[in-house]
C-alpha cells in the first residue's frame, strides 16, 4: 500500500507539472469517446462553454440510415456530418461550434480506427481523453457486453499511453467513465470510493460484471503501467436535474415511466367491443405493475451534475489514483417512485415483488401479451423486469460519496432526487409523450420550448418548478 500511494503521488506530480506547462489559463484539448450517447451529448453542451477546454475530437462511426419498413439503405452520414448534425441538436453554433471535430473511428479497434495521419496530429495536441464508450444495456450478452465494455476500455488505456509516451506530447491524463455498481449486491457494508472489493456470484447483470472487469483494466494501467488515470463511477444517470432534458433517451428509469404512461392512454381510451375493452384493461393492469421492494433504495443522478464531475475532473491532478463516485447521498426509494409517478402521471402503480416478478410472473404474462398481439409491450414489460426486477431486490449498494466534493470541487449540496425524478415524469409525458416521439430533430426543438416555458414559469412565479404540485404545474404549463 505504501509503494502505491508513492506511485500515485508521483502521477499526480507529473500531471500538475504538465498543467502548469499549459500556463495559468490552460488551453485543453480533449479526444472524447460516444459523443452520440446521452452523456457524451451532454459533455458536449457543457464544453461549448467551458473556458479552458478549446478543442473537443470526438471519435465517431459513420453512420448507415435506413427506410423503417423496407429496410433498404437510404444514406451514410460521415462523422463530420453526424457531427454537424448533433452539434445542431444541442443547440451548438457559431464561435462555439468551431472547437468540435468529429473524426472517423471505432473504439473496439485499436487505435480507435483512426487514420494514422490524423492520428499523428492528435498525439502533439490532446492533453486528456475522456472514454465514456460503453455499452449500457442491462440485458445485453456477455459477448457483447465484454467486446464493448472491455476489449473498448483496453483500447481506449493503450490510446493514452501512447499518447503519454510520444515525445513532447502536452498528455496530461485520462479519465475513464465507469459506474458506481462495479461493486454488486452488497448486504450489510458501503461500497467505499477508494476501494477495489469484489463480490462472488452477485452481480445483477453482465454490464456491472463486464464494467467491473474494466475497472480492473484501468486499475493495471495505473498501477502496473504509470498512466496518469482518473476513475470516474457514476451511479444510474438520468436526464437535467432541473427540466429533466434527456436529449431523446427512452432508456433504464425512462423505460418505466413511459410504459406506465402508455399504459394509462390506453386505459383512458377503452373502447369498441368487449374483446378490445379486455384486452386494454388487461394490457394496462400488467403494465402498471412496479417490480420491487417498497424499501429498495435506487441511486439516481441527473446528467449535468455527472459532467460537471468530468470536467473538473480535466483540471484536478489530485483525482489522479482515486475513485469518485458521481452518485447522491439523498437515494429514492421505489414507494417514493411509485408515488412521484402516480401524482404525476395520474396512474395507479402496484408494487410486486421483484424476484417472484423476474421469475414467474413476467414470462407468464409475455406470452399473454404476445397471444394478444401486443410483442412491443411484450419487449417492454421484460426489459422493465430486467432493469428494475434485481435493482429492487435486496442487497443493492450504498454508495460512499465525498470525493466529488473534495477532490473535484463539486458543491456539496447533491441535487433533489425527488424532485429531479418529478422533473423526469413531466419530461417525458409533455416533450416525448412517454417515448412516443422519437425523431431526434423533434425532441430537440421540443426540448428547447419546454425550457424556455419553464424559464417564463419560474420567473412570473418565483418559484422552481419542481417544487410545485402537478395540479398547479400542468394548468401552467
Amino acid at each position: 500500500e505504501k509503494e502505491m500511494k508513492a506511485r500515485v503521488l508521483d502521477l499526480q506530480k507529473q500531471a500538475r507539472a504538465r498543467l502548469a506547462a499549459l500556463g495559468k489559463r490552460p488551453r485543453l484539448r480533449v479526444l472524447l469517446n460516444w459523443a452520440t450517447g446521452f452523456l457524451g451529448k451532454e459533455i458536449l453542451a457543457q464544453a461549448a462553454s467551458h473556458p479552458h477546454v478549446v478543442e473537443v475530437v470526438s471519435v465517431v462511426r459513420p453512420e448507415t440510415i435506413r427506410d423503417r419498413k423496407t429496410k433498404k439503405v437510404l444514406k451514410v452520414l460521415s462523422a463530420r456530418e453526424r457531427g454537424a448534425l448533433l452539434l445542431k441538436r444541442i443547440h451548438v453554433s457559431g464561435k462555439a461550434a468551431r472547437k468540435f471535430r468529429f473524426v472517423e473511428g471505432d473504439v473496439e479497434r485499436p487505435g480507435f480506427g483512426i487514420d494514422p495521419a490524423e492520428l499523428g496530429r492528435l498525439r502533439g495536441s490532446l492533453t486528456h481523453v475522456v472514454h465514456c464508450a460503453a455499452s449500457v444495456s442491462f440485458d445485453d450478452t456477455y459477448e457483447n457486453s465484454f467486446r464493448a465494455n472491455v476489449l473498448g476500455c483496453r483500447n481506449a488505456l493503450e490510446f493514452s499511453k501512447a499518447l503519454q509516451a510520444a515525445p513532447g506530447s502536452p498528455f496530461v491524463a485520462h479519465v475513464a467513465i465507469e459506474t458506481s455498481y462495479i461493486h454488486g449486491r452488497r448486504k450489510r457494508s458501503i461500497a467505499q470510493e477508494d476501494a477495489l472489493v469484489f463480490p462472488r456470484h452477485f452481480y445483477n447483470n453482465y454490464y456491472e460484471l463486464t464494467k467491473a472487469m474494466a475497472s480492473i483494466e484501468t486499475d493495471r494501467a495505473l498501477v502496473e503501467e504509470g498512466l496518469r488515470v482518473t476513475q470516474l463511477l457514476p451511479s444510474i444517470v438520468i436526464g437535467h436535474s432541473r427540466t429533466g432534458n434527456n436529449r431523446g433517451d427512452t432508456k433504464v428509469v425512462n423505460a418505466p415511466v413511459n410504459a406506465f404512461g402508455r399504459a394509462k392512454e390506453a386505459l383512458d381510451s377503452l373502447g369498441g367491443d368487449l374483446a378490445d375493452r379486455a384486452r386494454a384493461w388487461l394490457v394496462g393492469r400488467v403494465a402498471t405493475t412496479f417490480p420491487a421492494d417498497r424499501s429498495a433504495e435506487i441511486n439516481l443522478v441527473p446528467v449535468d451534475r455527472v459532467v460537471a464531475g468530468i470536467l473538473a475532473a480535466l483540471a484536478t491532478p489530485e483525482a489522479i489514483g482515486a475513485r469518485v463516485h458521481l452518485a447522491t447521498d439523498n437515494r429514492i426509494r421505489s414507494e417514493e417512485i411509485c408515488r412521484i409517478t402516480e401524482e404525476e402521471l395520474e396512474v395507479g402503480i402496484r408494487m410486486a415483488d421483484p424476484t417472484l416478478t423476474r421469475n414467474l410472473t413476467l414470462p407468464l404474462v409475455k406470452a399473454l401479451l404476445l397471444a394478444l398481439g401486443e410483442p412491443k409491450l411484450a419487449n417492454v414489460l421484460e426489459k422493465l423486469g430486467t432493469i428494475f426486477g434485481v435493482y429492487g431486490e435486496w442487497g443493492q449498494p450504498i454508495h460512499d460519496v465525498g470525493n466529488d466534493v473534495r477532490l473535484l470541487g463539486l458543491p456539496i449540496r447533491r441535487p433533489d432526487t425527488l424532485a429531479s425524478f418529478r422533473m423526469l415524469c413531466r419530461h417525458n409525458k409533455y416533450v416525448q409523450e412517454f417515448g412516443q416521439v422519437r425523431d431526434l430533430d423533434e425532441v430537440a426543438h421540443r426540448e428547447r420550448l419546454w425550457e424556455i416555458a419553464i424559464d417564463e414559469i419560474e420567473y412570473e412565479t418565483g418559484r422552481q418548478v419542481a417544487s410545485m404540485r402537478p395540479r398547479e404545474f400542468r394548468r401552467l404549463i
